[in-house]
C-alpha cells in the first residue's frame, strides 16, 4: 500500500464516520474514518481468565482480518487498585477495562479482535460525524496514550528505548503532530551530547545513544563534508605529581605496557583463574552478582572469539611454569561494539606459550574459513607480527613476541606502541604517576588484582581522533538500528520498496540518514548489519586503528566545545588505582576481599559539585543501633559557618509483612519506602524539617520529643539527635540507642552492611529483588509484543528481531525462559516459565554470596581514598576457564555460551589464599619540608 500522510488540517476536512457496536458484551466503540488514516477507540471488559497472566506483560493485541489497523495504544485501569492497596484493602480489585486506541485505513466495516489476551470480536461500522472535532479529539487521545505506553515501557525496560524513540519522532513528523508535553521535554533533551558530558560519551552511556538518535531523527546532523584538518589535542594542565620514591619496585610487566593503556594485572595465573571461577559462579557477569538483569551482552564470548584465545587451552597449558605474570590492557573498554584491548603475558617458557597461541590461531582459522578467515604475517614497527582476521572483524587478533613478553590484541595501534617501547621509555611503568602510585600501593602488598587507569589513558580518550571516531561509530550503530526498525514499519504498512531512498521519501527514515563525513555505508549480510569501514556490528574496527585526517565542520565545532570545557573547567584527568587482596576467613569457603582505591593526584575542583557538602574526615561517627543490618553515614557541612552534621540512614533486621511491589510508579515507590524497616537520623539536629512551610509549623514535638509528619512519617528529637521513621516502634527503640563513638580511622562517608543471607529482613530484600526482576521480565515480554503490534514483526520472531536490533540477548531475570504460547483461538503471546512462581522462594543473586561489607571514604585536598572489606561465600563448583572482558566503565560483560568446552577441576591450580588481611597502605612519604605527597 502506497500512501503518504498529510497534515492534520487536511485530515479535519475529510469526512469522518462514527460507529457504535456491541458484538462483544459491554464493548464501547468509536471509530472515525479519514485520509490517510482513521482513528478508533474500543473499550472492553477483562475476562476472568485473563487474571491468570501478569497484566504488566501487556499481552494485549488488536487486529482485523484485512490488516487495516496500525500503531495501537492500550490503556488499562490501574489507579483504583493502587489506592485500595495504600488504604489497606484486604483484596485488591484487578483492572476491569481495557481501552484500545488505533489508526486504520479505509471506511468499510471491519471485524476487530481485541485480545486481553482473551479474544473479543467487535463489529465496527464507520459513520460520518457532524463535527470534525470529534475526529481530532480521538486522534489526540490515541497520541497521548501511545506516548504514555512508551514512557511506561522505558521505565520498565532494561534496554535502550530505540523503538519507542523512533516511533515517536517518525509519527510526529509524518503526521505533523506536536508531541505531548512530557514527551516533548524528553525528546528535546540533548544534554548528553554537551561538552560537559564528555565522560558520559566515554562511558558509552545510553543517554548519549538516545540523544544522538533524536538528533538524527530530526535532521540535526548536517554533513558539510570532511574538509577540516584534524584539530590539535587538548592542552591539559600538568598533574602535580610529587617525586616518586627512588627505589620503588616496578613489576617488569608494567615496563612493557604502553602508557596510553589501562592496566589490569593479575600477578599470576592463579589469581586470573580465581576471578574466572567467581564469574562462572555468577553467570559470567559481575553485574549479575548484584542484580537479576534482563539483558545479557555476551561480551566475553565476543572478545574471546576475536582474540582467538580458547579457555580450555589456557587451562590445560598455561601454568605457573609457563606464565610468570599477566595483565589485560587496552586503549578503551568499548567491548560491546569492538574494543582496543589485549592480553599481555610475561612467559617463563616462551616456546610453550607461543606454540599454544599459534595452535589456537590455526583452530580458529579452520572454524571461520567460510567467513574468509586469513592468517598472515605482517610487519609492524620493523617486527614480524602474526595477524588472524576475517573481513567483518569477527576474528581480529595480533600476536607479537618480544623476548619473554607476548602480546595478543585486537589493535594494531597497541602493537605499534608496545614495539616502540625502548628500555621502558613510553611504558606505563616508567611514568612518574605510576611510580608514585606504586609507592602508595607497593608490590609487596601482593594484591590479587591491581587495576590502574592513568591520566594518559583518560587523555587519550579525549584525543581528537578518538572523540570524532567515537561519535561516528555511535552514529553507525544508531543508523543500523533505524534501518531495521524502518524496514519493519514500512513493510507493515505494505510499502514494497524498502530501499533507503524509498524509506526516506515515505518518511520512515530521516533525510540525513547515511550522510556521513567519512563516506562509510551500512548494509546487511547474512542477517547481520555491517559498516563498510568498521566491519560487522559488535566487532567494529578498534577506534585506535581508524585513521582520520579530516573532519566535518560540525565535528570540528563539537571538539572545540570539548576543548573549551576542559581548558576552562576540567583541566586535568586524575589517575585511578585499585588494589584487591583476597584472603581466607575460614575453611568453609568464606573469604574476604580487601579493596583499596586511590585517586591521586586528585583535582578537587573537578568534583566540587559532588563533594562541596562533605565535611572534614572525623574519627567519631554514629554508633549503629543493635538491630541495624545496614547503615550509611556521611559527614556534611551545615548552613552556619563551621557547622558539621552527622547523617545516618539505617535499615533494621526486622521481619515485615510481604507485600506486592510489582505495580510500579511513584505510589509504589512510596509503598516500598514505607515498608522498609528503616530510619534517618542526624546529629546535631539540623532543623531542616522545621524550616519547611506549613509542615514545620505543625511538627512541634510533644514532651517526649515525638511529632507526626505527613505520609505516616514519625519524628523524634532526643539527645540532640533528630530521627525519622515510618515505623513508630523502630523510632522509639533507635532514638534511645543513638550516640557517637570513636574510630581509629577518620572518614567522611561510612557504610556497613551485615550478612543478609539469613536475616529477618532477608524475605523483604528478596521480595524487592523479585519485584524488580518480575518488572524486568514483564518489560521484555512487553517489548516483544510491542514489536509485533507496532512494527508487524511476526510474534514468534519478535525476540530474535529484538535481540538482533539491540545486539544483546533479552533474558528473563526470574531465571525463566521466554517462549511463545498459542491460545485456543490461535493468538500467540510471549510468556516466561519464570512467571506464576510468586509463592515459591525467590533468592536474589546477592544473597548467594554476599556476607558483609564495611567501607569508608575520605575526600582530602589532594587525593580520594576508599577502603572496603567485602566478605564472600564461595563454593566448590566445577570450574570452567573464561576470559573476563574488563568493561571497566559499564560493568563486566556477558555469560558464557552453553557449548563452551569445560575444563576438569583438577586441571586448574587453586591459588593459595593469604592467611591474614594485608595492612592498609601507609601514608605517603614526606618531603623535607614535612608535606605529604
Amino acid at each position: 500500500m502506497r500512501h503518504g500522510l498529510m497534515a492534520i488540517a487536511q485530515l479535519a476536512t475529510v469526512g469522518c464516520l462514527l460507529a457504535i457496536a456491541t458484538t462483544a458484551k459491554g464493548a464501547n466503540v468509536e471509530a472515525y474514518a479519514g485520509q490517510p488514516w482513521g482513528v478508533g477507540k474500543i473499550t472492553v471488559s477483562f475476562q476472568r481468565a485473563d487474571f491468570g497472566d501478569p497484566l504488566d506483560s501487556h499481552a494485549f493485541g488488536v487486529e482485523d482480518t484485512d490488516g487495516r489497523i496500525f500503531y495501537p495504544a492500550f490503556e488499562k485501569k490501574r489507579i483504583l487498585p493502587l489506592l485500595q492497596s495504600l488504604m489497606g484493602a484486604d483484596r485488591v480489585t484487578p483492572p476491569q477495562e481495557l481501552t484500545t486506541y488505533f489508526l486504520f485505513v479505509g471506511d468499510q466495516p471491519m471485524d476487530v479482535v481485541v485480545r486481553t489476551p482473551t479474544p473479543q470480536t467487535i463489529r465496527v461500522v464507520p459513520e460520518i460525524p457532524r463535527r470534525p472535532a470529534r475526529y481530532q479529539s480521538n486522534l489526540n487521545q490515541w497520541w497521548r496514550q501511545l506516548h504514555e505506553n512508551a514512557r511506561q515501557q522505558r521505565e520498565q525496560g532494561d534496554y535502550s528505548p530505540v523503538v519507542e524513540t523512533y516511533l515517536s519522532a517518525m509519527l510526529s513528523q509524518r503526521m505533523g503532530m506536536e508531541l505531548p508535553l512530557r514527551s516533548r521535554e524528553d525528546m528535546a533533551d540533548r544534554s548528553a551530547l554537551e561538552p560537559n558530558q564528555s565522560l558520559m560519551l566515554m562511558l558509552g552511556a545510553e543517554k548519549v545513544h538516545d540523544a544522538l538518535l533524536k538528533s538524527l531523527m530530526f535532521n540535526e546532523l548536517s554533513n558539510e563534508g570532511a574538509h577540516v584538518a584534524l584539530p590539535q589535542p587538548i592542552r591539559w594542565q600538568e598533574l602535580p605529581i610529587p617525586d616518586a620514591v627512588t627505589d620503588v619496585a616496578i613489576e617488569p610487566l608494567a615496563m612493557q605496557a604502553p602508557k596510553e593503556c589501562f592496566y589490569v594485572r593479575f600477578g599470576g595465573l592463579g589469581n586470573y583463574l580465581w576471578l574466572n571461577r567467581l564469574l562462572e559462579r555468577n553467570g559470567g557477569d559481575l553485574s549479575k552478582m548484584v542484580s537479576n538483569r534482563g539483558v545479557s551482552m555476551h561480551i566475553n564470548e565476543v572478545v574471546q572469539r576475536q582474540l582467538a584465545l580458547k579457555q580450555s587451552a589456557l587451562a590445560d597449558v598455561f601454568g605457573d611454569a609457563v606464565v610468570a605474570d599477566m595483565a589485560i590492557i587496552g586503549r578503551d573498554t568499548y567491548t560491546k561494539e569492538g574494543a582496543s584491548i589485549g592480553m599481555l603475558f610475561q612467559a617463563r617458557n616462551s616456546g610453550v606459550l607461543n606454540n599454544d597461541i599459534r595452535t589456537n590461531y590455526r583452530n580458529s582459522l579452520r572454524q571461520f574459513e567460510a567467513q574468509g578467515a586469513t592468517l598472515e604475517t605482517v610487519e609492524i614497527a620493523g617486527h614480524e607480527v602474526q595477524f588472524l582476521s576475517t573481513p567483518d572483524n569477527t576474528l581480529r587478533s595480533f600476536h607479537v613476541q618480544r623476548g619473554d613478553f607476548h602480546l595478543v590484541t585486537t589493535s594494531r595501534d597497541i602493537v605499534t606502541k608496545f614495539l616502540n617501547i625502548k628500555d621502558g621509555a613510553g611504558s606505563l611503568g616508567e611514568t612518574r604517576e605510576f611510580r608514585y602510585a606504586r609507592g602508595l600501593m607497593p608490590l609487596d602488598r601482593d594484591d590479587t588484582v591491581i587495576a590502574y587507569l592513568s591520566s594518559e589513558f583518560f587523555r587519550a580518550l579525549h584525543a581528537p581522533q578518538y572523540q570524532v571516531e567515537l561519535r561516528r561509530r555511535l552514529r553507525s550503530v544508531v543508523e543500523m538500528e533505524l534501518l531495521q526498525i524502518a524496514r519493519a514499519a514500512a513493510a507493515n504498512e505494505y510499502l514494497e520498496d524498502l530501499s533507503v531512498e524509498s524509506l526516506q521519501q515515505a518518511g520512515f527514515l530521516p533525510m540525513q540518514f547515511g550522510d556521513r563525513a567519512d563516506g562509510s555505508e551500512i548494509f546487511e549480510r547474512d542477517g547481520k548489519m555491517h559498516d563498510s569501514l568498521r566491519g560487522g556490528r559488535g566487532n567494529f574496527l578498534p577506534i585506535a586503528d581508524v585513521p582520520i585526517e579530516t573532519i566535518s565542520p560540525l565535528e570540528a565545532r563539537s571538539f572545540e566545545g570539548l576543548r573549551r570545557f576542559h581548558l576552562e573547567q576540567w583541566r586535568q584527568m586524575d589517575p585511578i588505582m585499585v588494589g584487591i587482596h583476597r584472603f581466607k576467613l575460614n575453611d568453609e569457603g568464606l573469604e574476604r576481599l580487601a579493596i583499596d582505591a586511590r585517586m591521586s593526584p586528585f583535582q578537587r575542583d573537578n568534583y566540587q559539585q559532588f563533594i562541596s557538602r562533605l565535611g572534614p574526615p572525623l574519627h567519631n561517627h554514629i554508633a549503629p543501633p543493635s538491630r541495624d543490618m545496614a547503615t550509611f553515614q556521611a559527614v556534611l557541612r551545615g548552613d552556619a559557618p563551621g557547622a558539621v552534621h552527622h547523617y545516618a540512614v539505617g535499615v533494621q533486621d526486622l521481619a515485615f509483612p510481604i507485600q506486592d511491589f510489582s505495580q510500579g510508579g511513584l505510589l509504589n515507590t512510596l509503598r516500598m519506602i514505607q515498608a522498609t524497616p528503616g530510619y534517618l537520623t542526624a546529629w546535631p539536629k539540623p532543623g531542616i524539617i522545621d524550616r519547611i512551610p506549613l509542615i514545620g509549623a505543625a511538627a512541634a514535638p510533644d514532651p517526649f520529643g515525638y511529632s507526626q509528619l505527613p505520609f505516616g512519617l514519625w519524628r523524634r528529637e532526643w539527645n540532640d539527635f533528630s530521627t525519622m521513621s515510618f515505623h513508630f516502634d523502630i523510632l522509639r527503640e533507635v532514638s534511645e540507642q543513638l550516640h557517637l563513638v570513636e574510630d581509629e580511622h577518620p572518614a567522611q562517608v561510612r557504610l556497613h552492611i551485615g550478612d543478609v543471607s539469613n536475616a529477618q529482613v532477608t524475605p523483604l530484600a528478596n521480595q524487592l529483588a523479585q519485584a524488580w526482576a518480575r518488572s524486568g521480565s514483564h518489560g521484555n515480554a512487553r517489548f516483544f509484543h510491542m514489536l509485533n503490534q507496532q512494527l508487524g514483526v511476526p510474534m514468534a520472531e519478535a525476540k530474535e528481531f529484538g535481540d538482533n536490533l539491540l545486539n544483546a540477548e533479552l533474558i528473563c531475570p526470574l531465571d525463566g525462559e521466554f517462549q511463545v504460547v498459542r491460545d485456543i483461538g490461535g493468538y500467540e503471546r510471549w510468556v516466561s516459565t519464570g512467571w506464576g512462581n510468586e509463592n515459591t522462594e525467590f533468592q536474589a543473586r546477592l544473597m548467594g554470596w554476599f556476607r558483609g561489607l564495611n567501607a569508608r571514604l575520605n575526600v582530602e585536598e589532594s587525593r580520594l581514598v576508599l577502603h572496603a572489606e567485602l566478605d564472600m561465600q564461595g563454593d566448590k563448583p566445577e570450574p570452567r576457564l573464561r576470559l573476563p572482558s574488563f568493561n571497566l566503565f559499564g560493568g563486566f560483560g556477558g555469560a558464557a555460551d552453553s557449548d563452551k568446552e569445560e575444563v576438569p577441576a583438577e586441571a586448574i591450580p587453586e591459588p593459595e589464599p593469604l592467611p591474614s588481611p594485608p595492612p592498609e597502605p601507609s601514608p605517603p612519604p614526606q618531603t623535607e619540608s614535612g608535606q605529604q605527597f
